[in-house]
């Protein structure tokens, strides 16, 4: 009698875990997979076209850290040990992005042309000439730290969504439809910041060299590229780049105006009388200068130079403001009503000044019978700072 034989269920397979980064690819797509073959044939135009879109796609999903292993592996056909060695001990973001994503791209299918192999090879060699410094490798447990995006990293990605929303519409433009960017009202919308403009600028200015050289036959490349275009496909394209541009100006005119103007902070006014020079004590006449600060923003200024006896009397003038002090002068003073005059008794004179009320000293220096002298402004270490008002 035949024994039964136990049969054994069958074993699952293990579920597949997705990394929830990629689920977005029901959004943005999966990554591009390049038909070597037909790539080969294809015109400038269609080969950019492609080539954005992979650009678009590993900016979106990846950083250079993690592409860099990619051009480690494409290095090591290309270059020497020591120089992978030293490429590999140079800091992640030495090597731009558009270098990573054109190795991953090669990996899947794209052939590097002349322009793309020379620009990959430059970039490297900037990396290989930098100095790195040699340090022994400590072997040490490190906790990863979570990585933190800065302000300009945020501002960035939003930018690339930005700009593949008009590449999108352009697109369109490419299969022959007329487009209009609707540009001032999709950054008024989306609140694009003044500071980013200058990256449409760079896509715009791009694009219009392509057009022009293949227009102006500047460029056999561009020629070949664009032969199947007319007059009228040049003319719905720049119009397309026109309307963008004038966009970017209205809105970054908008955003000036719009700003607030910065307050300048008041000169500390220390400082600016640290220069000015003066007599602090007249020991003789028994004279002592009052703190320059208070000048700065008076209407009016006495002064006596103990050398040449003159009494000065600096009034404030009525279209420039109040007394200032720039360097070791007084600013801001009317040259016509500023003026001095020579004392032939100082010490009976200065005691008079001293004991003068407000209203005496309007016509004090009136009464001297002496000849008056223009002030000019500068003070020296024989001047004495009597009185402001």
């Amino acid at each position: 009698m035949a024994t039964a034989q136990s049969i054994k269920a069958p074993k699952k397979a293990p579920k597949k875990t997705r990394d929830p980064l990629f689920t977005d690819e029901k959004y943005t797509g999966g990554e591009p997979v390049w038909d070597t073959e037909r790539a080969l044939k294809m015109s400038q135009e269609e080969f950019d076209h492609f080539l954005r879109k992979s650009f678009f796609y590993y900016n979106y999903f990846y950083t250079q850290k993690d592409l860099k292993k990619y051009v480690v592996n494409w290095m090591k056909d290309q270059y020497s040990k020591a120089e992978v060695s030293k490429f590999i001990r140079s800091s992640d973001r030495s090597v731009p992005m558009t270098v990573c994503s054109l190795v991953k791209s090669h990996m899947q299918g794209m052939p590097l042309r002349e322009k793309e192999l020379k620009y990959i090879k430059g970039k490297i060699q900037v990396v290989l000439e930098s100095e790195i410094e040699d340090e022994p490798v400590i072997e040490q447990k490190i906790v990863a730290p979570v990585a933190v995006k800065t302000i300009q990293d945020r501002l960035n990605e939003k930018t690339s969504e930005h700009l593949a929303y008009f590449e999108g519409l352009y697109d369109d433009v490419v299969q022959g439809e007329t487009v209009d960017p609707r540009a001032y009202e999709y950054f008024v919308s989306n609140t694009v910041p003044q500071s980013q403009l200058g990256k449409f600028e760079n896509y715009i200015d791009s694009q219009r060299m392509y057009l022009t050289a293949a227009m102006d036959k500047m460029d056999e490349q561009y020629v070949e590229a664009y032969k199947h275009y007319r007059a009228a496909d040049y003319k719905r394209h720049l119009a397309f780049f026109d309307a963008l541009q004038t966009a970017v100006d209205q809105y970054r005119q908008v955003k000036k105006a719009t700003k607030k103007a910065r307050v300048k902070r008041a000169p500390n006014k220390e400082k600016v009388v640290s220069k000015l020079k003066f007599l602090k004590e007249e020991k003789i006449l028994k004279l002592v200068s009052i703190n320059p600060v208070d000048i700065i923003g008076a209407q009016e200024l006495w002064c006596y130079n103990t050398k040449t006896r003159k009494l000065y009397k600096y009034i404030a003038d009525s279209l420039t403001g109040p007394l200032g002090i720039k360097g070791t002068s007084i600013t801001n003073f009317d040259t016509t009503k500023s003026v001095g005059k020579t004392l032939r008794k100082p010490e009976e004179k200065l005691k008079e000044f001293a004991r003068a009320s407000k209203v005496q000293l309007r016509k004090f220096l009136d009464e001297i019978k002496a000849t008056e002298t223009t002030g000019n402004g500068r003070m020296n270490s024989d001047i004495v700072l009597l009185k402001v008002q």
